[in-house]
């Protein structure tokens, strides 16, 4: 409880997200692309679903400023759902938490945390490498630093892709 209590303070302090992990800085952007390199560890829990750990770095922007993404470094968690049992591939739900450390090397340098829901495809280039595009939903709590106030809550519609390395470890059926 204390571990919970204190993300939650650390969240209301530090917010300044809107969007999937990585995040555009800038308050009522309700459009993003993102583009991510990432590695990942992903543990099956049952048939159509498992829990994904990933690390990574990343840019994202809002449709409406393409010309001025910011970069960062992301960690989150993931719980997916997939459509079709024991492949961990193609279609899958997902709704994941994370953290991001963002600039665009000129004015912003921010942290946030960000909760959200993606529909992803998991296409395997390899057995280890794979690409990930993604519509994501956020709605993150926000807090602007250069005003000092507190922001309502807006939803986030981003259009992404993840390329990466994952580890994929499957439970063993009892025989």
């Amino acid at each position: 409880m204390k571990k919970i209590l204190l993300l939650f303070i650390i969240g209301l302090i530090s917010l300044h997200a809107y969007s999937d992990v990585i995040f555009f800085p800038r308050p009522y952007v309700a459009f993003c692309y993102s583009a991510e390199l990432t590695l990942s560890l992903e543990n099956t829990i049952k048939p159509k679903s498992s829990r994904a750990w990933w690390a990574g770095v990343g840019a994202v922007g809002p449709f409406t400023f393409a010309s001025i993404p910011t970069y960062g470094l992301e960690i989150a968690t993931e719980k997916r759902h997939y459509f079709k049992p024991d492949i961990y591939k193609d279609f899958f739900f997902s709704t994941y938490c994370g953290a991001a450390l963002m600039s665009d090397f000129n004015l912003a340098n921010d942290i946030g945390i960000v909760p959200g829901l993606k529909f992803n495809y998991k296409a395997s280039i390899t057995k280890n490498l794979f690409l990930e595009p993604y519509l994501s939903l956020s709605l993150p709590l926000m807090y602007d630093f250069k005003a000092k106030v507190y922001l309502f809550p807006q939803p986030v519609i981003t259009l992404g892709a993840r390329i990466g390395l994952i580890k994929l470890k499957t439970r063993n059926k009892p025989t």
